[in-house]
């Protein structure tokens, strides 16, 4: 079963009890594990209405329905969801595999659900990124002035840690923002600089951090600003 997000957004419009009286709250954020581990995925409800329904998002933003967390029933596949007490409602996945990594939901049972902000679990044994620059093609229009161009870090398959990327020649430290999941459960995020005309001669380089131990990873584009690894 599959529900448009859209859709299931309208449901927290005014119409139920208030924001104070009701919430629902999801951690962690973020959850890194390892292919085969058991991920804990927790949810707490204000209201003890006996149980909540567990959603993952799919990649055209749809919720898939995964599970209801009735202590009565037995897990399903590799997923169980268990009462904890009234306001306990943790969902359980072991062995873990890649493509369950994802944005997790779980929603209150009531005629007007509220969700919570959502777990991104992250299935990988990755020990750095794959790095590549995107360069946007056709960027400018004949006949004007030379502008900026942005350019794309794209760091692909990212394990924990890689937060940074520090731009050269600029030296421009910027976070990298997390924004995909793959289809195989495969992380990618971004981080995005602009290059003036005078640096376009030289030679830009990306290069991602990983923050706990300071190890980095580069990747550059030589003159005239085409992609390369």
């Amino acid at each position: 079963m599959s529900y448009g997000l859209l859709g299931t957004l309208l449901l927290l419009l005014p119409g139920a009890a208030s924001a104070e009286e009701r919430w629902v709250q999801q951690s962690p954020r973020q959850l890194w594990v390892l292919p085969g581990e058991t991920a804990e995925l927790s949810c707490r409800i204000s209201n003890g209405s006996g149980y909540v329904n567990w959603y993952k998002e799919e990649l055209d933003g749809s919720l898939y329905w995964i599970k209801q967390s009735l202590s009565c029933c037995s897990p399903v596949g590799r997923y169980s969801a268990k009462q904890e007490d009234q306001q306990n409602f943790p969902l359980i996945i072991s062995p873990t595999q890649r493509e369950d990594s994802g944005v997790y939901y779980c929603s209150s049972i009531d005629f007007h659900p509220i969700f919570g902000d959502g777990t991104r679990l992250i299935v990988t044994a990755a020990t750095e990124p794959e790095l590549s620059i995107l360069v946007p093609v056709d960027v400018e229009e004949p006949g004007q002035p030379p502008t900026d161009i942005p350019l794309l870090c794209h760091l692909h398959n990212v394990p924990p840690g890689w937060d940074t990327v520090r731009w050269q020649p600029s030296g421009e430290v910027t976070e990298v923002t997390a924004v995909a999941t793959g289809e195989h459960g495969v992380l990618s995020a971004w981080s995005i600089t602009r290059v003036s005309p005078e640096q376009r001669d030289g030679t830009v380089s990306c290069t991602a951090v990983e923050n706990s131990t300071g190890t980095t990873l580069s990747v550059a584009i030589a003159k005239g600003l085409r992609e390369g690894n």
